[in-house]
């Protein structure tokens, strides 16, 4: 891959992966065969008004909406049902897959999927679901880094594997989304990918390539990452986010102050973010612009 492009561009830089995942409660996935916009939601054979009505609805309630397909070629088809997937993150994750007419998608209300109990449109499954950004038309690194991963994976898990439009971070492409829990992965070739879905799937989160979970804010995405790291810890619970501020540090500000519950200890995590004045675009038809980085300045186990 070209040396310019915006995740070539990242692992140049060494830019961190923990603390970067997209925020969302809940994710609602829709099945969408065929070709994708830059813009998937509104730009595909998806209907654009329903598109953009289950987008806003989903981001006033923190719920990420995005398409799906299978790995591998991708022909246009008009679908009488499509699969839905809705999912919500964080504690006490859940899962319910359901295939739904065009009416009853446009009367779905994705908040449904920020609820603590699932709808019950459908059965509720704990599988894992491995879903690859392969969004070319938001950006190429998404394309040739994850659609390796994505046939690679489709091949050897074909009922949990799925391409999805665009998850937030294509700098730090190839990344993957696993649900029911809202972890998300980046930096991810081939054989890193199989790595996380083995140890997954053996109860193990790959620390080295968490960006974090989706339902927790950026400062304390990093917090569990670097108190894993400290603790040598790799279950996938245990390990809690139990303080944190109600906003994030300010570029060159004061630190903030996070405590974190893990393995039976208590951990203390001083977070600082800064800007970084190497300027580089954050996607690579952007301009280039100075990212702002979030460190850990300090870590206590305190009990």
């Amino acid at each position: 891959m070209s040396s310019n492009t915006c995740s070539s561009l990242a692992r140049i830089h060494h830019e961190p992966l923990a603390g970067t995942a997209a925020q969302a409660t809940g994710y609602l996935l829709m099945e969408q065969p065929g070709s994708w916009g830059r813009h998937a939601l509104t730009e595909s054979a998806l209907e654009p008004g329903l598109g953009a009505r289950l987008e806003a609805a989903g981001a006033a309630a923190g719920v990420k909406v995005l398409l799906t397909r299978r790995p591998g070629p991708h022909p246009a088809a008009e679908l009488t049902r499509r699969e839905v997937v809705l999912a919500r993150t964080g504690p006490a994750p859940w899962m319910e897959v359901c295939r739904l007419t065009p009416a009853e998608l446009g009367a779905l209300d994705p908040a449904v999927c920020a609820s603590p109990t699932p709808p019950r449109l459908g059965p509720t499954t704990t599988r894992p679901r491995w879903l690859v950004c392969t969004h070319a038309k938001r950006d190429r690194c998404c394309a040739s880094l994850g659609r390796p991963v994505a046939d690679t994976l489709g091949a050897l898990h074909p009922d949990q594997t799925w391409e999805t439009s665009h998850l937030g971070g294509h700098r730090f492409a190839g990344t993957m989304l696993v649900l029911p829990e809202g972890l998300m992965y980046g930096d991810l070739d081939v054989a890193t990918a199989m790595e996380v879905v083995t140890g997954h799937l053996a109860g193990r989160i790959t620390v080295d390539h968490l960006r974090g979970r989706s339902h927790l804010s950026p400062p304390a995405q990093l917090a569990e990452v670097a108190a894993r790291r400290h603790l040598d810890l790799d279950r996938i619970d245990g390990v809690e986010v139990t303080d944190q501020p109600l906003q994030g540090p300010e570029p060159d500000g004061d630190p903030v102050q996070l405590a974190v519950a893990a393995g039976g200890r208590q951990v203390q995590v001083s977070i600082r973010a800064r800007r970084d004045p190497r300027p580089r675009p954050m996607s690579c038809d952007a301009e280039p612009e100075m990212p702002v980085l979030l460190e850990v300045l300090d870590l206590e186990v305190v009990g």
